[in-house]
């Protein structure tokens, strides 16, 4: 067994922001953003496991700054917290010496058999600053526990949770080879790009962006609430993606995000995830722009409604 400072496990991947990754009004597609997040935090996991790591969750992921087209950012992961399969993980996004994104997460050591193992490595802090880190990863770890002692139950929960909303769509892909890491499983910041796009589009459709024009604006992704990964996605597999708006206010909105894959080998279909993206409407000079009154009518919309002012709650908070 090696024991290492946090300090020893950090990764950092440096990125230009270029036209492809942003929206009209050059600024960087929060898809984008998440999936240069979650690939460096598997770097370190990776460095730390000395193997394959997989995402588990994603924790709560929060846009502080605009990144914008020609900017140069750094994205840092370090590795906060060992158990006995898993790692906490923290990442953000710097521009110089300031926080643009940050984002904790969970990722799992994995055999050649997508199988949970044990991960020799341990972290042992040294300064006060690696102690407070340690501390928030292993009561982040704490809070999870309950969240996720009943995940086998729901990888198989293949519910919609966007029935009954009127603001809904859904879009179904093939895993290819190009959408994985290693020609096995799917790359997770592809998949989160894939819904972050989804659940753009339905806020767009909600401004009736389809007579655009310039006054209109854009809608931009502000955070991500905690999102639990039930099963991996494998090549060849069926993903189909779900979204549903479930709170709109003056300016904002949030929308639910469903994953469901199919195994083509059995058709056996699995629950992958089910997340909350929050977007925010912003004019063509970048400010938060107000959009159409919404007051949910049916009884599914009521009951979306009033879990996402819970979970608002908490994102103001912290």
């Amino acid at each position: 067994m090696s024991y290492l400072r946090i300090s020893e496990t950090k990764v950092i991947t440096k990125r230009i922001i270029h036209y492809e990754n942003t929206n009209f009004l050059g600024r960087l597609h929060g898809g984008d953003m998440l999936s240069f997040l979650v690939d460096t935090g598997m770097i370190a996991s990776m460095r730390v496991a000395r193997g394959l790591a997989v995402i588990a969750s994603l924790d709560d992921v929060v846009f502080k700054k605009p990144i914008m087209l020609g900017d140069i950012i750094d994205i840092e992961a370090e590795v906060d917290y060992v158990g006995n399969t898993s790692m906490e993980v923290s990442m953000r996004a710097l521009k110089g010496n300031e926080t643009l994104v940050e984002a904790t997460g969970t990722y799992v050591k994995v055999d050649e058999f997508l199988r949970p193992t044990i991960i020799e490595n341990k972290i042992v802090p040294e300064t006060e600053e690696e102690f407070d880190k340690f501390n928030k990863a292993l009561h982040r770890r704490q809070e999870k526990a309950e969240s996720i002692k009943d995940r086998i139950k729901k990888r198989y929960d293949t519910s919609d949770p966007t029935v009954g909303l009127r603001y809904r769509s859904e879009s179904t892909y093939f895993i290819t080879p190009e959408m994985t890491y290693d020609g096995k499983i799917i790359s997770a910041g592809k998949l989160l790009k894939l819904m972050d796009d989804i659940g753009g589009a339905l806020c767009l459709s909600y401004i009736n962006y389809e007579n655009y024009n310039p006054e209109n604006g854009a809608v931009v992704t502000v955070s991500v609430n905690s999102t639990s990964f039930y099963t991996p996605i494998r090549l060849s597999d069926i993903i189909k993606i779900r979204a549903g708006i479930s709170y709109v206010g003056s300016t904002s909105f949030e929308v639910i995000l469903n994953v469901i894959r199919l195994d083509t080998k059995n058709f056996v279909e699995e629950h992958v995830t089910t997340a909350y993206f929050n977007y925010v409407r912003i004019d063509k000079n970048g400010k938060p722009a107000k959009v159409k009154e919404y007051q949910p009518l049916t009884e599914e919309e009521k009951k979306a409604y009033m879990e996402a002012l819970e979970r608002r709650k908490k994102f103001i908070k912290m």
